[in-house]
């Protein structure tokens, strides 16, 4: 009984940190602005950038070198965050939360895209 207790409580936190682990990168990334050739791929028309603007953000990441990969986890918790949106309906706190949440994602994409473009723009540049 005890060691599934100590099992159960050792997932439990593991799960815990990583999520937030995994919000702090988010955080982090929308903290880092996204350059002005990645809002044009991507037909951005605002200054700043909202969770609307993640399937834009997203379509533009796909067609950078290395694909698709590397936004799965963020989507996945990009679509989990629209649908406790959807449940909570207009309950204001929680609607706040996830429109930052889902804007978070969306700079998330954008600055990756901005990191594989500059990455692969130093491998094609000729060594001097």
């Amino acid at each position: 009984m005890v060691p599934a207790l100590i099992l159960a409580i050792s997932v439990v936190s593991l799960v815990r940190f990583a999520m937030s682990y995994f919000r702090a990168i988010l955080i982090q990334a929308g903290q880092l602005p996204v350059s002005d050739e990645v809002r044009a791929a991507a037909r951005l028309k605002r200054a700043d950038i909202s969770g609307e603007d993640f399937g834009a953000l997203r379509g533009v990441h796909s067609l950078t070198p290395g694909g698709t990969g590397g936004v799965g986890l963020v989507a996945m918790y990009y679509r989990a965050v629209q649908v406790v949106g959807l449940l909570a309906g207009t309950h204001e706190g929680i609607g706040a939360w996830t429109k930052r949440e889902m804007a978070s994602c969306a700079c998330y994409v954008g600055v990756q895209i901005d990191r594989r473009l500059r990455l692969s723009m130093a491998q094609h540049m000729p060594s001097l």
